[in-house]
């Protein structure tokens, strides 16, 4: 790698986080004061963690990667946590969605629809995919949202041959798509002991309550209700633990770069600005109106943040050119693109040359490992809630039906299979919204 071309790209990216972090950083505060403060203390302690590096840093004290790994790590179990409960309210919506038409009015004389002219009317919405990579987003949207009557041990057959195709690849990515499974698959469900959040921890615990089969229009209209408010507060923690994590992003880029990054000195004394003016207010917890006088820094900053990533796009260094690079500097610049990446909870490890594969001893391990979890979790679960995890999980399964006669068996099959017109009914409803 030419030492030119990378002090270029730290350079750039150094000076674009600085503009980001002080633009989030202003947001960040101007969302917190509208709701004055942060309901969850937890979300507030991360936050207060950050503030206390970032004045480290502008008071040019000693900040190590260390602190900053550290926060990341933090902010990433954190949003794994609001993920399981992400997870859990979407199995309940996946349930509520085909119980809504038990309590609609009913038309006299309606008739059901053909299982057949529905799988045509797919299979039509199928075939007009123009490339293979929109066919198979297609099928698997399609396929989430199809009526579920598998046993457990036929589930599992299908997702053994559905994962088939990952033997012989690198493991990492076997890996991802095993992890993907648990999450889907509700077997990640650390709401189970986890009480940090109570509104949404009382929530699940409604939910698991509930007799979904004698479930009567009152009891619907207000789950219907809870599930709203869930969906916005988990909406609310995930947005606020993202915006987190890109500060902490931001300022890692910049404690990288900083060494080798030609400064820029009036743009970053604007920047300190802003921060310094942020920071008290944050540190102060009063959640007043952020003063005129840091508001009127800003437009200094329009237009910079743009250039400066141009300028790191045009000297971006690939990753497989970084991965065979050694010493310290690679390692930097490493770290650097994936933190400029967009991925803001990415592992910043740096994987061996030598990437073991998918052997067959290993696929069935870990296989056998992802089937008794999901025998113990399922045994407990509702069956519609179980039915909903199954359905999640074949939605992110891949797609292997050798063609599409094989899909429209698979699609026929589905639709018949399910004796509850009610469900079956709601399926079709689901995908038709879809194809719309």
């Amino acid at each position: 790698m030419k030492t030119g071309r990378i002090r270029r790209a730290l350079t750039a990216s150094c000076h674009y986080s600085y503009m980001k972090l002080a633009l989030n950083f202003y947001m960040a505060y101007e969302v917190a004061a509208e709701t004055g403060g942060f309901k969850y203390d937890r979300i507030g302690r991360l936050y207060g963690r950050f503030c206390e590096i970032l004045e480290k840093y502008l008071k040019e004290e000693p900040v190590s990667e260390e602190e900053l790994e550290a926060l990341r790590r933090d902010a990433i179990s954190e949003m794994e946590t609001v993920t399981s409960y992400t997870d859990l309210f979407q199995a309940y919506e996946y349930v509520m969605n085909r119980l809504e038409g038990r309590f609609l009015p009913q038309l006299v004389g309606k008739r059901l629809e053909d299982p057949e002219t529905v799988t045509e009317e797919i299979m039509t919405w199928l075939s007009q995919a123009s490339e293979a990579p929109e066919l198979y987003g297609r099928l698997q949207s399609i396929i989430g949202q199809l009526p579920v009557r598998f046993t457990r041990q036929k589930f599992f057959a299908l997702a053994e041959d559905r994962l088939s195709i990952y033997k012989g690849n690198a493991r990492d990515s076997f890996l991802d798509a095993i992890n993907a499974l648990r999450c889907e698959g509700l077997l990640n469900r650390r709401v189970r002991s986890e009480k940090t959040y109570r509104s949404l921890f009382e929530l699940t615990e409604k939910f698991g309550r509930t007799d979904f089969k004698n479930m009567t229009a009152k009891e619907y209209r207000y789950l219907a209700e809870d599930l709203e408010t869930a969906a916005q507060t988990v909406s609310g923690i995930t947005d606020r633990i993202l915006s987190l994590m890109e500060l902490v992003n931001a300022l890692y880029v910049i404690l990288l770069a900083q060494g080798e990054a030609v400064t820029e000195l009036s743009a970053e004394q604007n920047v300190n600005e802003i921060l310094k003016g942020i920071l008290i207010l944050f540190a102060s917890g009063a959640w007043e109106a952020i003063p005129q006088k840091v508001t009127d820094r800003l437009p200094d900053l329009e237009g910079r943040q743009e250039a400066y990533f141009e300028q790191w796009i045009r000297n971006d260094i690939p990753l497989d050119e970084l991965q065979a690079e050694e010493g310290h500097l690679a390692d930097i610049v490493w770290k650097v693109r994936l933190l400029m990446s967009g991925s803001s909870f990415m592992s910043l490890e740096k994987p061996g040359q030598e990437e073991a594969e998918t052997d067959e001893a290993y696929f069935r391990e870990q296989l056998e490992i992802l089937f008794r979890d999901m025998n113990e979790v399922w045994e407990t679960l509702p069956k519609p809630v179980m039915r909903a995890a199954m359905a999640k999980c074949l939605s992110s399964l891949p797609v292997n039906f050798r063609s599409l006669d094989e899909a429209r068996e698979y699609i026929r099959g589905s639709l018949d299979g399910c004796s509850d017109e009610t469900e079956r009914e709601a399926s079709v409803r689901l995908i038709r919204m879809l194809m719309e």
